[in-house]
């Protein structure tokens, strides 16, 4: 019988030892940041912000992530400007814009983003005859 409980003990500790790892690993994902409390709702403007809120520009679809506490937030345009907000998704695989973008506004992309810039008076692409 002894035997038997000693094996019972030593499982007993295997498993607090791995219980105690995997707390030990959420404490340094919590102390990262966020813990979870991220939100989502449609942007406004005049609105105090807090760290991690999503916000969804409900004219192009765009979610952003709050950078940091700030407000009132003014437009999404001045509000990426300041970098108060960066983007985190949006509905197509590219980004395009009617001039040459800004570092800011390249910093608010995701990494990978494909950036297109055109001019509406460019003449329309011709194909090689």
């Amino acid at each position: 019988m002894d035997a038997i409980f000693q094996q019972l003990v030593d499982i007993i500790q295997l498993q607090q030892q791995k219980i105690d790892a995997i707390a030990q690993k959420l404490q340094q994902i919590e102390s990262i940041g966020g813990g979870g409390s991220a939100s989502i709702e449609d942007y406004q403007s005049g609105k105090m912000y807090k760290r991690n809120t999503l916000v969804v520009d409900v004219n192009t679809e765009t979610v952003y992530r709050v950078l940091r506490d700030y407000g009132p937030s003014v437009t999404i345009d001045d509000d990426k400007a300041n970098e108060d907000i960066k983007i985190v998704g949006y509905e197509s695989g590219f980004i395009a814009f009617a001039h040459d973008p800004s570092q800011a506004e390249i910093n608010n992309l995701p990494d990978d983003t494909l950036v297109a810039v055109y001019s509406s008076t460019d003449p329309p692409y011709q194909p090689p005859n």
